[in-house]
C-alpha cells in the first residue's frame, strides 16, 4: 500500500498492489492492481473518495481476496 498527496507520483503510489492519491482535504483517487515485485503499475479504481467511501470498496474486495485467491496469488494480481 502506498499513499501519497502529490499527483506527480512521489511517494510511488502507482506501483502499490493499493495506492491512494490525495486530491484534497480526505479525498483520494484509490488505485488497484499493481504488480507486487514491481512489474505491472495499478489503475485507476475510484476517484475522489473519502475514508468511509475507501473502507465501503476495500472491505468485500479482502474478504473474496481470503476466500477466491489462487495459492499464492497476490492482492494486485487478484484484484
Amino acid at each position: 500500500m502506498r499513499m501519497t498527496g502529490c499527483p506527480n507520483g512521489c511517494g510511488r503510489p502507482y506501483l502499490g498492489e493499493i495506492g491512494f492519491v490525495g486530491k484534497s482535504l480526505g479525498r483520494y483517487n484509490l488505485y488497484l492492481g499493481a504488480g507486487y515485485v514491481g512489474d505491472r503499475l495499478n489503475k485507476l479504481h475510484s476517484e475522489n473518495v473519502n475514508e468511509d467511501e475507501i473502507v465501503e470498496i476495500l472491505d468485500p474486495m479482502f474478504a473474496a481476496y481470503s476466500s477466491e485467491r489462487e495459492s499464492g496469488e497476490r492482492f494486485g494480481s487478484f484484484v
